[in-house]
């Protein structure tokens, strides 16, 4: 499992993130699980966080120039991602007026089986 914060949040009763007065991100879960390696591995993503500042701000995909969402201004925000990927992805999230990354979090893919030679069934057609 890996998952990168730049400071953890608290959480309420609810199970929400708390304003902790510094930027945080969350990906639940941050596990993907595909039956077998190299198969890619489907999952909805829910990406929390808490950005200060009012500045423009947009959450990113590691391996993508485009942006998944923008906002403007601190608030504490959650976006539902489709994720789909052979392996596990980064992502980040950036002060488009400075261009630095402010937080950032991960989504680890896992297996259920490790790929090798497929199993004999024991039937052969001639």
């Amino acid at each position: 499992m890996l998952l990168l914060t730049v400071v953890s949040a608290g959480a309420d009763d609810s199970g929400g993130l708390t304003k902790n007065r510094e930027d945080v991100l969350n990906a639940k879960p941050n596990r993907c699980i595909a039956l077998r390696q190299g198969q890619f591995c489907y999952q909805k993503v829910e990406f929390r966080w808490y950005v200060g500042g009012e500045t423009e701000h947009c959450l990113y995909l590691e391996a993508q120039e485009k942006p998944l969402v923008c906002w403007q201004g601190a608030k504490l925000h959650k976006y539902d991602y489709e994720f789909k990927a052979l392996q596990g992805q980064k992502f980040f999230i950036r002060d488009e007026v400075s261009g630095d990354r402010v937080a950032e979090t991960a989504v680890d893919v896992a297996w259920v089986y490790k790929s090798g030679k497929k199993v004999s069934t024991g039937w052969r057609l001639f």
